[in-house]
């Protein structure tokens, strides 16, 4: 059972489980602990976890930005599609897994057929897989992208450098 954490209307988070008063900060370091957690608005019953944890991520990228605008954006224009994408491998092994199992009452036969397949379902969703993370990772870090402006801004400190060098034998 998750661990519950109530919001009051003055914002404050109320865990349950040590009747204290908890901050986001406090949420976060559970969260990272792997503790299951479940917010819920005091007056209304309803379940804030998500919108929570969207805020708390919120706040970690005003402080540290580690998502490029690139990602930011990509994801708001993709919505939920951009995460469906990522989960696609696993659901398409799942439903292909509960398939498969069914076919069980068939016999050794099925077993035999089962266990192959498997395996090469298993091989299939790991390059799957693999693919998207690498089009995941490269849509989060744009790497040749970032370099690019790196040297860019390179080139213009260099260039900044040399005529303040310039001013400063001409006094």
């Amino acid at each position: 059972m998750p661990r519950l954490i109530k919001r009051y209307s003055n914002r404050k988070l109320y865990d349950t489980e040590s009747s204290t008063y908890v901050t986001l900060e406090d949420v976060e370091a559970m969260v990272r602990d792997g503790e299951d957690l479940q917010i819920v608005d005091n007056s209304s019953g309803e379940d804030i976890t998500g919108p929570t944890l969207a805020h708390i991520v919120l706040e970690q990228q005003k402080v540290n930005p580690s998502f490029p605008l690139s990602v930011l954006r990509g994801i708001i224009q993709s919505g939920e599609d951009f995460f469906a994408r990522l989960q696609w491998p696993v659901t398409q092994f799942r439903d292909e897994f509960k398939r498969r199992a069914e076919s069980l009452e068939e016999g050794g036969r099925a077993i035999r057929e089962f266990v192959d397949g498997t395996q090469r379902s298993i091989d299939e969703m790991q390059q799957r897989l693999d693919d998207r993370l690498r089009h995941a990772v490269d849509q989060i870090t744009h790497i040749p992208e970032m370099r690019r402006e790196l040297d860019d801004l390179r080139s213009t400190i260099d260039a900044l450098e040399k005529r303040l060098d310039e001013i400063e034998d001409r006094k």
